[in-house]
């Protein structure tokens, strides 16, 4: 009996969602899953004296342990870096994809607020990866489906209820549908912003579908599949490549203390990483139309950076883990007491239920942060923050080879 297997490319499938996305995609069937990356963010977090907390291996030990766990050979991997236009499209050539999977960008605000070195490094890299993947899958697959990771920080915290897709506003007596402004406050966001813009431009252009995913912040160590540390994702926790309650966690155990960046009203949605990995699953199950472009709001539940605090000091209490707030600078220029509601009825639509309650994602890690406590304490000073917005003025560059002095580092085997 013959089976009909589907291809996917996920791109950036080293990164932190990269990763368990393949596994996951992997394990539930036989299609094909071409991993790629160039493992910048090892390289990238490196750079700033840092590294992931829960050590990870080498994508071929990765790659065979799967192998002898499942019996499976679908997950294939490809060493390339997505800001060569030729290695783009000769991979999308090759595979000929039904789905792409766009995670291959530098994913961090603070890291984008270095200086002018890091700043010209994250919007080259994220806006021509974004577009080599655009143009190579027009040219050779343009009926596949693009899920792209985007990000609620795009919009900023507007002090209206954020739409899933286009404003409707009406000046003059005229009504029309304009896209949801985008207010993004770092660099970073700057870059995903520019990201969006020249998806849509697509579609329009050449009428290719396409899910804009504007994800919320992910917190976890763990997916269903990570199932033995041959599994485990990276795991960053310092005040440049750390998500929020992912550093709670490490300051909860190293310092016995929660910092607080300014008043600790910023409001933001956020979502598990298992959530994450079935939230892009079921939009990968569930594609957007031939010619059509749609925004997805990824979150589950909305807080504020107090609130989480004190979530992390309940769950920290059951480990023998005593915690106090302790409120410092903000590093960031954003509004420190906001509203934030937002639209998300897409993929509820289609089925999305929380799978774990965020005190029981606490308790794993909690438990995953005091196995790695040695480590965690060999980087204990990058916890405290060291890039304030207002600073990223200096101008590090020699001679404007960002991505070549970063990435002056022996290939991965």
């Amino acid at each position: 009996m013959v089976f009909n297997t589907a291809t996917t490319i996920i791109f950036g499938a080293d990164g932190y969602i990269g990763w368990p996305l393949a596994l996951h995609l992997g394990a539930r069937d036989n299609d094909k899953i071409v991993m790629v990356d160039n493992f910048s963010t090892r390289k990238l977090v490196k750079s700033v004296k840092s590294d992931t907390l829960i050590p990870i291996l080498s994508m071929k030990e990765r790659l065979n342990t799967y192998t002898k766990q499942t019996g499976k050979k679908n997950l294939v991997f490809v060493e390339a870096d997505i800001q060569d236009p030729r290695s783009v499209d000769r991979i999308i050539a090759k595979f000929k994809p039904d789905s792409l999977v766009h995670l291959a960008q530098q994913r961090s605000a603070p890291f984008s607020m270095v200086d002018q070195e890091h700043i010209l490094y994250t919007e080259l890299n994220n806006i021509s990866t974004n577009i080599n993947i655009l143009f190579s899958m027009i040219r050779h697959v343009p009926h596949a489906h693009l899920l792209k990771m985007g990000s609620m920080g795009e919009y900023g915290t507007p002090g209206i209820e954020i739409t899933e897709g286009d404003l409707e506003l009406t000046r003059k007596g005229k009504t029309a549908k304009v896209m949801f402004p985008r207010m993004g406050q770092s660099w970073y966001h700057l870059s995903k912003i520019f990201d969006t813009y020249n998806v849509a431009m697509a579609n329009r252009v050449y009428n290719i579908a396409a899910t804009d995913v504007m994800q919320g912040v992910v917190f976890g160590t763990r997916v269903d599949e990570i199932t033995n540390d041959a599994f485990a994702t990276r795991f960053d926790f310092d005040s440049i490549w750390g998500t929020v309650i992912n550093k709670y966690v490490v300051q909860a155990v190293l310092l016995n203390k929660l910092l607080i960046y300014g008043k600790g009203r910023q409001k933001r949605g956020f979502l598990s990483l298992y959530d994450s990995i079935n939230c892009l699953t079921l939009l990968h199950d569930h594609p957007a139309e031939t010619g059509q472009y749609r925004v997805v709001n990824q979150l589950d539940e909305i807080f504020d950076t107090i609130q989480l605090a004190e979530k992390v000091q309940k769950i920290g209490r059951e480990f023998g883990v005593e915690t106090e707030m302790e409120f410092v600078e903000n590093p960031r220029v954003e509004r420190e007491d906001n509203e934030y509601e937002v639209q998300h009825s897409i993929l509820p639509s289609l089925g999305f239920k929380r799978e774990k309650e965020m005190e029981d994602v606490l308790r794993e890690i909690f438990e995953d942060v005091l196995k790695n406590k040695k480590r965690a304490a060999s980087m204990k000073k990058l916890i405290y923050p060291t890039v304030y917005w207002r600073t990223a003025t200096a101008m590090q560059v020699k001679d404007f080879a960002m991505p070549r002095s970063l990435m002056n580092t022996k290939r991965e085997k």
